[in-house]
């Protein structure tokens, strides 16, 4: 981060000597456009765009290659770094790329009402920002969003629409092997590779719900009967979501969604289409909970 830091003065230092380069600075930091995707197809070279934007080009790297590597597409680089036909790159040279991970302060914004907003910790946003108290944001300023989900937002959901109260109560998580007694026959909410696991990961983290990998435009299914609890988009990580509750204090979540054809309050049957996968996301998140808890989906889906 401070080898970052540095380098971002060296390049404000020269860039005070070209207008090329302050207008180029100054485009970037404007607010973005919606990002695209370039190259879909699955890679072991594709990389993640620092959270800082900035990359530097290395030896015989194009606008092209650069655009596969961090899946964006070339007009993008072009019009954020004011580049010239026929667009040639030279090493050490740097690019700032657009980073869905970026956030533009708006009038009567909070740390709070953003944690909420992108599902993240308050307490992220203020390390990653480096924000002294009382953490006021300026209007207009650009932030950066941490990466990490924080599923005590869709805690808070569960509780208030669910459960009629605010209060979150500590996540009891039961082990991979353990199961509830009498439990539902709940059914698959479609059949498709599991990307990412329920369980422990990380450094004290937990992922609450299972990653399915299923394709564009998919049909999703409800996993058992119930109603709807939930449907919206407020929450800009978990996309599209529908909360379904079912009996003996059982709830389903579906997120990252595409479109979708249920509303609050909605009656819903077991194996009923309720959504599909996204045009832009080829998979979407499942939870499944008891009595507030989540619990690990593989040892109940059938």
């Amino acid at each position: 981060m401070k080898k970052s830091y540095y380098i971002i003065l060296i390049f404000l230092a020269f860039g005070c000597q070209s207008n090329k380069l302050y207008d180029g600075l100054k485009k970037d930091f404007a607010p973005e456009k919606e990002a695209k995707v370039f190259n879909k197809t699955p890679s072991s070279n594709n990389m993640n765009i620092p959270l800082n934007g900035m990359i530097i080009v290395r030896e015989n790297e194009t606008i092209y290659n650069i655009a596969n590597k961090f899946k964006v597409i070339p007009k993008d680089i072009i019009e954020d770094n004011n580049l010239s036909k026929p667009y040639e790159l030279k090493p050490n040279q740097i690019l700032f790329l657009r980073h869905e991970n970026f956030y533009i302060v708006k009038e009567n914004d909070t740390v709070e009402k953003i944690s909420k907003r992108f599902a993240v910790k308050k307490t992220e946003i203020i390390k990653l920002n480096k924000l002294k108290t009382p953490f006021n944001l300026v209007v207009g300023k650009k932030i950066l969003i941490p990466l990490l989900k924080d599923f005590s937002v869709v805690d808070l959901i569960i509780n208030e629409k669910v459960y009629d109260t605010k209060q979150i109560t500590k996540n009891k998580y039961t082990s991979s092997n353990e199961k509830i007694k009498d439990a539902p026959f709940f059914v698959w909410p479609a059949k498709g590779e599991i990307i990412k696991n329920f369980g422990k990961f990380g450094k004290g983290q937990h992922y609450d719900g299972i990653d399915i990998m299923l394709g564009q435009n998919k049909p999703i299914y409800s996993a058992y009967d119930g109603e709807v609890a939930f449907v919206g988009s407020q929450i800009k990580k978990f996309g599209n979501l529908i909360i379904l509750k079912h009996n003996q204090s059982w709830v389903t979540a579906y997120s990252n969604l595409g479109k979708y054809n249920v509303k609050v309050g909605d009656k819903i049957k077991k194996q009923q289409i309720i959504a599909s996968t996204s045009q832009n996301k080829n998979y979407f998140h499942f939870q499944l909970r008891h009595n507030r808890n989540p619990v690990n989906p593989i040892n109940y889906l059938n």
